[in-house]
């Protein structure tokens, strides 16, 4: 089987100058570029990349901007893990990955993460792209450098990256309301506590917001939905006098949890003896698990975290290494959770 060594030392050049080639790169005169071709395609030459990248001892560092886990926050653990299981299943192909960590509630945090991570030489970026107008700043260095990413859990179209992982954050929030419809067949009033300090920047909370009112606003507009914002989830006395405030207004027989601080609804609800109210939120972490083990909760919505980072570096892996071009989306399925089926996660 010729190798690109082989079609190397036929040229008289050196396998950087074919794999320029190969890859339609620049630095190869018009002359050297038409000769290598000819060789090419005299030999049948099909390349393997995976060969191709060990011989030239290549190496592609991969950078990774994600959100920090917390004790109030468990979600972003499971991409975390993904991202370091798929990382492992490719390191024989010399691929790494860096973590630049920050806190998803502090826009600062993000950029300072983001700005060192653009003061380095990586070969391709994952970015959970929390913060909309900093991501819409921040990634145009990436373009100029023509550096590869992909944006994970939240969809930001307008920003040319290579592909997304993640649910369809409107669709979600519309089977959300469908499940709470058919809950609530004689109830007038819902609430959605939003936990947020700047909750205009976050794309796709916000998504999954729209895609709860609009099933209302098309199936049963007299439903009225109420929004309140919480911007401190590490104060519960904080989030029981905001909630206090509106149950003084309104009578709700339904709360939508549009993240994965569902638990702190249900643990509010018990507190102060709410019994009755219908619950739907997202992401199966363990205190979510456990209220809704209790019937505290009805529904969760999983996204699949665990996929979003794996596949995230898997598909920035053959870019890299196979020039693959992935599909612009792949979105996660739906999964609805119960306690009947929370076994399984």
């Amino acid at each position: 089987m010729t190798t690109i060594k082989d079609i190397a030392k036929k040229a008289n050049v050196s396998t950087g100058t074919v794999d320029r080639v190969i890859h339609n790169r620049p630095g190869v005169s018009k002359k050297t570029k038409a000769h290598v071709q000819k060789i090419i395609k005299e030999h049948n030459f099909q390349i393997n990349t995976i060969a191709r990248t060990l011989a030239l001892n290549k190496s592609y560092d991969i950078a990774v901007l994600i959100p920090e886990t917390t004790t109030e926050n468990e979600f972003w653990s499971e991409p975390k893990k993904g991202i370091e299981i798929a990382t492992e299943e490719v390191k024989n192909l010399k691929i790494s990955t860096s973590f630049f960590l920050f806190n998803q509630f502090d826009s600062a945090s993000y950029v300072k993460a983001f700005k060192d991570l653009l003061k380095q030489d990586f070969d391709a970026v994952l970015i959970a792209p929390v913060f909309h107008k900093e991501t819409s700043k921040l990634v145009k260095q990436l373009g100029r450098s023509k550096i590869p990413y992909i944006f994970i859990n939240i969809e930001i179209e307008d920003l040319k990256a290579l592909s997304f992982i993640g649910q369809d954050s409107f669709k979600s929030g519309y089977l959300a309301a469908k499940l709470m419809s058919v809950m609530l067949q004689n109830s007038n009033e819902i609430l959605i506590p939003v936990f947020r300090l700047n909750t205009g920047n976050y794309l796709g909370i916000n998504e999954r917001i729209n895609g709860f009112k609009s099933y209302f606003e098309d199936k049963r507009p007299t439903i009225k939905i109420t929004d309140v914002v919480i911007p401190d989830v590490k104060n519960f006395e904080a989030i029981t006098s905001a909630l206090n405030k509106e149950f003084s207004n309104a009578e709700f027989d339904g709360i939508f949890v549009p993240s994965s601080n569902t638990y702190l609804i249900s643990k509010y609800l018990e507190a102060t003896n709410k019994q009755g109210v219908r619950l739907i939120g997202y992401d199966t972490n363990l205190k979510n698990l456990q209220y809704l083990k209790k019937d505290s909760i009805d529904f969760l919505i999983s996204q699949n975290p665990y996929l979003q980072g794996f596949n995230g570096i898997k598909l920035l892996s053959d870019y890299l290494i196979m020039n693959k071009t992935p599909e612009a989306k792949y979105h996660s399925p739906i999964t609805i959770v119960t306690k009947e089926n929370m076994d399984a996660y």
